[in-house]
């Protein structure tokens, strides 16, 4: 799913207009029967009292239309109006006068008192939606952070007030318990540091036209569904295993061959015609007993210490327990030096990677690199917050020619060319030991298909986070561990196969 600016949404308002055609009024009350829609199977006691906030710009005009919706279905509606600016939208106008008409619903303008609420109400925020594109200030800061102190749930119309569409909130902003958003998530949703003014959304189609979104230009994307459907290579009858490529699993050292028989077992489900995992003979009984299906070679006693050019050939997945012991290291380098094709690099391999910037220029050009933030900053360098990392990784996956997925809540993947992409699935439940090494298993097995960099840190992603959701209906986040990740691959794949 393309994310777009709010500049671009509002030139979608207007192309919707010019070309479905509709008016921007009629617009305007189709989005809030939409909200509507979504209300009152949500909220469905009409003897709550409902009180609407609103702004005087269309954000407001869509609250007083709701004030008017809600009416009608006999919910004891008041609304409170701040006028932002000096003059009123035009639908803002037109909505005024319906809702006054209506009689019997309390409308009150908010001039040098902030209003009183009762304590049972739903409280729905209308004042600003994306019209946010600066710190708040004066009485409109003082009404947010008024409305921030009630201890009512908090409703906001498309977007949080004070929260800029795009970017993190350096003021003050609504802190919604939810935001029911128009036809597209927006991306300040998926920052750490927004997470108080909008931990639940619901996005609401309105129906606006199509075609400007498949025509307009963006480098942000939501992996949903719809684009891991799109990716995802349906197998066909006579394919043979022949045809689903060699991984190879380097990985583990004394005490932590768990890691790759994680990672291993992962590949596997994954789809992979074969896998070896390179581990170190301390580790060989243990990969055989646990996973029968893999193919297993040796490098070292009690850590990986070489690596042979038989190697060449298969599509590698490094780091999961490999430890940096330094035979390791100098393993690693030697290795590296051997590859042309893609590879994905983790855990330690990453940290080995951090200690000797010479052997970036060993990395393959579009290998995948999956770092938790921890990782992150040993291998660029430390940043303040997830703004300045998102742009640090964005600039050193086109310096290095990579695809970097950086790990964590909307796990991101910052291609070689300048997209982004931020995944839906997944749940703090995933953040375990373990974790991480599945991934790693998954996407060296999509390499190995033949998918493309970018489509396997995709997909991959995706089938990881989905695996982690359907693992909470049998656990829950705190009892979630790597292999229930690894249980669930086979319905994730499914699920994206149904959707065909």
């Amino acid at each position: 799913m393309k994310i777009l600016t709010s500049a671009q949404i509002r030139t979608w308002d207007q192309y919707t207009i010019s070309h479905e055609p509709i008016s921007s009024i009629d617009l305007m009350e189709r989005a809030s029967l939409c909200f509507v829609h979504w209300f009152v199977p949500n909220y469905h006691d009409t003897s709550v009292p409902i009180i609407i906030i609103c702004g005087n710009a269309n954000n407001g005009g869509d609250g007083l239309a709701v004030a008017r919706l809600l009416r009608d279905r006999f919910y004891e509606v008041s609304v409170f109006i701040y006028r932002i600016s000096k003059e009123d939208s035009v639908d803002f106008d037109i909505n005024l006068g319906r809702l006054m008409k209506c009689g019997d619903v309390s409308i009150e303008f908010i001039h040098e008192h902030l209003p009183v609420f009762t304590s049972r109400s739903i409280i729905i925020d209308a004042l600003l939606g994306t019209g946010a594109n600066k710190p708040l200030a004066g009485m409109l800061k003082e009404l947010v952070i008024h409305i921030n102190k009630q201890k009512n749930t908090i409703i906001s119309i498309d977007m949080p007030s004070g929260l800029p569409a795009e970017g993190v909130c350096t003021g003050v902003a609504v802190k919604s318990d939810h935001i029911f958003t128009f036809q597209i998530p927006k991306w300040s949703f998926f920052f750490r540091e927004n997470e108080n003014f909008c931990s639940q959304w619901t996005v609401g189609d309105i129906g606006l036209h199509p075609k400007f979104l498949e025509r307009v230009d963006t480098h942000l994307f939501l992996i949903d569904h719809q684009l891991a459907k799109e990716i995802y290579k349906k197998r066909t009858r006579y394919q043979h295993k022949g045809d689903f490529g060699h991984a190879l699993i380097v990985a583990g050292s004394e005490g932590k061959i768990g890691a790759a028989i994680l990672a291993t077992k992962a590949c596997l489900r994954s789809g992979a015609g074969l896998v070896t995992a390179c581990i170190p003979e301390i580790g060989r009984e243990i990969i055989h007993e646990a996973i029968p299906e893999a193919m297993v070679v040796c490098s070292g006693y009690q850590c990986f210490n070489s690596f042979s050019a038989d190697g060449v050939g298969f599509t590698l997945g490094i780091g999961p327990g490999l430890g940096t012991h330094p035979k390791t290291i100098k393993a690693l380098s030697q290795l590296l030096s051997g590859q042309d094709q893609p590879l994905v690099i983790d855990a330690d391999a990453l940290n080995i990677l951090a200690t000797d910037g010479a052997l970036w220029k060993l990395v393959p050009e579009n290998s995948i690199i999956t770092p938790h933030p921890k990782e992150f900053e040993r291998l660029f360098g430390k940043s303040e917050d997830d703004t300045s990392r998102h742009t640090l990784a964005r600039n050193m996956a086109k310096k290095y020619g990579i695809y970097i997925i950086l790990k964590g809540a909307y796990t991101r993947i910052f291609t070689k060319g300048g997209t982004e992409y931020v995944n839906s699935t997944g749940n703090p439940g995933m953040a375990t030991a373990g974790s991480g090494d599945v991934l790693t298993g998954i996407l060296t097995a999509l390499l190995a298909q033949k998918y493309s960099s970018d489509h396997a840190a995709v997909l991959g992603v995706f089938i990881h986070g989905l695996a982690g959701d359907l693992a909470l209906n049998r656990q829950s986040q705190e009892s979630l561990i790597a292999t229930d990740i690894i249980d669930q691959m086979g319905m994730a794949f499914k699920q994206i196969e149904a959707r065909l």
